[in-house]
C-alpha cells in the first residue's frame, strides 16, 4: 500500500489528510496549531494520522505541505537581516518605488510608503553595467564585490539580495556577483533577481528579490527541521510544498525561492474547491474558505481560478505567479470589540490557536465569532471529533462583555456579532465579484474551512445566492487540495515587441529557451517526457499602458504568426471583460513577456462515487437542539444530523444542523441540503 500525506497549517488548527493511492481510502486529522513552532503541530499531525490509519513509514509515497510560515514572517516583519547589492546609481530604487497610490481615489494625503525590506544603510552599489539590449558596458569588479561581501559579514548580514540593472536581459553579471560573494562568504544565503523574476521593472524585481532573500534563512531552517523530523520517523518520501500559483515544488526549491509560497495554504483550498465544484456540476463558483483567523475568497469561472502575475502580501507588492484571492479578517476566532465603548466591531484581530475562543477553555476570555455561534446554539457539544469540548458558560461570560455595555441580552449581542462578521465576509465577496462587474447571484458558493459551512447559508441569504456546495471534508479541504495538483515551474522572460514590428524568429527562440529550462528542471525532479505538460503564455498590453494581461499562447503546430493573431484577438476580448473597454483597431498591441509553465503530472487520488439511495436521512439523525435564526426571530427546535451517516440522495429540509468530524453545516430555514453521488452537500433555496 502506498499512502500520500498532506498537511496544511492554519491559524487555529493543523489539518492532515492521509490517502491510500490504490483504494482511495482517506483518513482525516485536526490538531491544534503551534504558532511558536509550526513544525510541532506538523509532526504531531503526522504521528496521529499514521497511527490512526496504520500507515507504516515505508508505505508513505509522498508528503505534501501547505504553509503560512512565509506569510506570517512578512506580516510580523520577522525575517533575517539582509543586504542588497545593486548597480551604481540605483541605491534608492526601493524609495523611489512607484507613483501609484493605493485605494480607489489615490489619496496621497494619508499614504505612507511601505517600510523597506532592506534599510538604506545596508545597500551597496557595485560597478558593472549591462544596457537595455543586454550588451556589457562595464564589467563587474570582483575585488569590489568581495569587499562588499566581507563588510556584510562583519555587519552580521546573513542573506544578500542581488538586483542589477537590466539583468533580465543578461543575468551574467548577477551570476558573477553571486560567485564572488560565495568565494569569501560561502555560508551566506544569496538570491539573484534573474533567478527570482526575469522581467523588467526594477522596483518590483528588486523588492520581490529582497523579500525572497529575507525569507530564505527562515524557510530553509523550517524545511530542514521538517525533513529531519520525517527522517527520524523513517519517512524518506519526496517532500513537496504548495506554491501560491497552485502548483507544487520540492522543499529544497522553496527554500531557494520562498516568496513563491507566500500564499501556499489558501491556494490548495482553491484547487480542491474547483475540483469538487466541477464534480457537482458547478464551474462558475465563489470559493469561501473560513478558518480561525480569516476568510479567503476567490472567484472562479469555467472551473479555473484567475491567475495573477503579481499580488500583494500585506503592505508589499510581490511579483510572482499567484491565484487571485482576497482575504478579509473574519474567521471563527475573530474578536468582537467595542470602538469608543459603543460601536460594535468584529476582527481583524483573532484569538488564534492559543488561547483561542473562550468556549475552547484554553484561557481565552475575549468574545469571538465562534463564541457567538455557540451562544446561538449553532455549535453543539464539541469540535474535531470531540477533541475540543465547548464550554458554553465561558462563551456566555465573554459575550456579556459586549451585551452589558450595549444594553442587550446575550442572544441579541451574539446575533449582532454574527451579523457584522457576515457583512465583513460579504464585503469580501463583493470585492471579487460586484467590483469586477460580476453578480454573485450567478455563482455557486463553495464553502469550506472549519467555519465556512457554519456561515454559508447565512451569507448566501445575505447576498441572494441560490446554491451552496459543501465538499466532503470541508474542514480539511485545503489539505486535500494538496493531493489534487501537480509539480509546477513557471519561467518568464521580458521580450517587448510591438504588433507592427513582430519577429516570429525571436519569439520562437524565447519559447525554446524557456521550454528547455523548464524541462530540465522537471527532469531533475524525476519526471519524464510522458508525464510533463507544457503551457505557453504571453503578457500583452496596449501601447503606453503600465500593466499587462496574461493570455495563453497556443502550443501546437500552427504558425507563430497565426498563434500571435489569436493571442491578440484574445487580448482585446480579455481587456474588454476585465476593464470594460477595448481599443481594438485603434491602438497597437505590445507583447511584453513570454513564458512557459511546466507541469510534472502526478496521479490524481481516486474518489469513491456513491450509489444514489432514498431521500430520507432518518438513519443519520442523532438528536435535536434549540437554535436561533434571524428569520424566525427566536430559537427553534432543529434536528441534528451526522454527515458521516448520510448516503447519496438523502435530503434534509432546513432548519437543521449537520455535524461531521471537521466542520458543522448550519442549514437555514427555507433551504434544502442534498448529498450528491460525489459526497458533496448541495444546498438550495427551498423554492428553487
Amino acid at each position: 500500500m502506498a499512502w500520500r500525506l498532506a498537511v496544511d497549517i492554519g491559524g487555529t488548527f493543523t489539518d492532515v489528510v492521509a490517502l491510500e493511492e490504490g483504494s482511495g481510502e482517506v483518513h482525516l486529522m485536526k490538531v491544534p496549531t503551534t504558532p511558536e513552532d509550526p513544525s510541532r503541530g506538523f509532526i504531531e499531525g503526522i504521528e496521529k494520522i499514521t497511527e490512526l490509519g496504520g500507515v507504516l513509514s515505508s508505505d508513505v509515497a509522498a508528503v505534501f505541505h501547505g504553509t503560512t510560515v512565509a506569510t506570517n514572517a512578512i506580516l510580523q516583519r520577522r525575517y533575517s537581516k539582509i543586504g542588497l547589492v545593486t548597480t551604481v546609481g540605483y541605491r534608492e530604487q526601493l524609495e523611489v518605488a512607484r507613483q501609484t497610490v493605493p485605494g480607489e481615489f489615490g489619496d496621497i494625503t494619508w499614504w505612507v510608503k511601505p517600510e523597506r525590506v532592506v534599510p538604506l544603510e545596508l545597500v551597496r552599489e557595485v560597478i558593472g553595467r549591462i544596457n537595455v539590449e543586454g550588451k556589457e558596458l562595464t564589467p563587474i569588479n570582483g575585488d569590489e564585490v568581495r569587499a562588499v561581501a566581507l563588510e556584510f559579514r562583519r555587519l552580521g548580514v546573513s542573506a544578500i539580495a542581488v538586483s542589477l540593472l537590466h539583468s533580465y536581459r543578461d543575468p551574467s553579471h548577477e551570476r558573477q556577483v553571486r560567485e564572488f560573494i560565495r568565494e569569501v562568504y560561502p555560508e551566506c544565503f544569496i538570491s539573484i533577481s534573474s533567478d527570482i523574476l526575469r522581467e523588467y521593472r526594477e522596483y518590483e524585481r528588486t523588492n520581490t528579490t529582497c523579500l525572497n532573500t529575507a525569507l530564505m534563512p527562515l524557510l530553509s531552517n523550517y524545511h530542514e527541521k521538517l525533513s529531519a523530523e520525517l527522517a527520524d520517523k523513517k519517512i524518506t518520501a519526496p517532500f513537496y510544498i504548495m506554491r501560491s500559483s497552485g502548483g507544487l515544488a520540492k522543499a529544497e526549491e522553496i527554500s531557494r525561492q520562498p516568496i513563491t509560497a507566500a500564499l501556499s495554504g489558501p491556494a490548495a483550498g482553491v484547487i480542491a474547491a474547483c475540483h469538487f465544484g466541477k464534480l457537482s456540476g458547478f464551474e462558475d463558483v465563489i470559493c469561501f474558505d473560513v478558518g480561525g483567523t480569516s476568510a479567503d475568497i476567490c472567484l472562479v469561472e469555467g472551473g479555473q481560478p484567475r491567475m495573477l502575475t503579481e499580488g500583494r502580501v500585506d503592505i508589499y507588492d510581490v511579483k510572482t505567479p499567484m491565484i487571485d484571492m482576497h482575504t478579509v479578517g473574519a474567521g471563527g476566532g475573530s474578536i468582537a470589540w467595542l470602538a469608543g465603548g459603543r460601536s460594535l466591531k468584529v476582527g481583524p484581530e483573532s484569538a488564534g490557536a492559543l488561547p483561542g475562543p473562550a468556549c475552547y477553555g484554553r484561557g481565552g476570555e475575549l468574545p469571538t465569532v465562534t463564541d457567538a455561534n455557540a451562544v446561538l446554539g449553532r455549535l453543539t457539544t464539541a469540535l474535531a471529533g470531540g477533541d475540543v469540548s465547548l464550554d458554553y458558560a465561558r462563551s456566555e461570560t465573554a459575550i456579556k462583555t459586549i451585551a452589558e455595555p450595549l444594553g442587550l441580552n446575550l442572544t441579541d449581542a451574539a446575533d449582532g456579532i454574527l451579523r457584522i462578521a457576515i457583512e465583513n465576509m460579504a464585503a469580501g465577496i463583493r470585492t471579487v465579484s460586484v467590483k469586477r462587474g460580476r453578480d454573485p447571484r450567478d455563482y455557486a458558493l463553495i464553502a469550506f474551512g472549519g467555519a465556512g459551512p457554519l456561515h454559508a447559508c447565512y451569507l448566501a441569504d445575505w447576498l441572494g445566492m441560490k446554491k451552496v456546495v459543501i465538499p466532503p471534508s470541508p474542514g480539511v479541504t485545503s489539505a486535500y487540495g494538496l493531493l489534487l495538483t501537480d509539480v509546477r515551474i513557471d519561467a518568464v522572460h521580458t521580450a517587448v515587441q510591438r504588433e507592427d514590428k513582430f519577429s516570429a524568429a525571436a519569439l520562437e527562440q524565447h519559447f525554446l529557451e524557456l521550454q528547455t529550462r523548464v524541462k530540465e528542471n522537471l527532469f531533475s525532479e524525476g519526471f519524464n517526457s510522458d508525464n510533463i505538460e507544457l503551457q505557453h503564455f504571453v503578457d500583452m498590453r496596449y501601447g503606453g499602458q503600465a500593466y499587462e494581461v496574461r493570455l495563453p499562447f497556443l502550443n501546437d503546430k500552427s504558425s507563430t504568426e497565426d498563434k500571435l493573431q489569436q493571442a491578440i484577438s484574445d487580448f482585446h476580448c480579455s481587456h474588454q471583460d476585465l476593464y470594460g473597454y477595448s481599443y481594438e483597431g485603434r491602438e497597437l498591441v505590445e507583447l511584453v513577456n513570454v513564458g512557459v509553465t511546466g507541469l510534472g503530472l502526478l496521479e490524481r487520488p481516486k474518489i469513491r462515487k456513491q450509489k444514489i439511495a432514498g431521500k430520507s436521512p432518518v438513519q443519520a439523525m442523532r438528536g435535536k437542539s434549540q437554535v436561533y435564526f434571524p428569520q424566525t426571530q427566536g430559537r427553534v427546535e432543529c434536528p441534528i444530523f451526522s454527515r458521516e451517516l448520510l448516503v447519496a440522495g438523502n435530503e434534509i429540509i432546513g432548519p437543521a444542523i449537520i455535524e461531521q468530524y471537521d466542520s458543522t453545516t448550519v442549514l437555514n430555514p427555507d433551504w434544502v441540503a442534498r448529498l450528491d453521488e460525489w459526497g458533496c452537500l448541495v444546498l438550495s433555496r427551498h423554492e428553487d
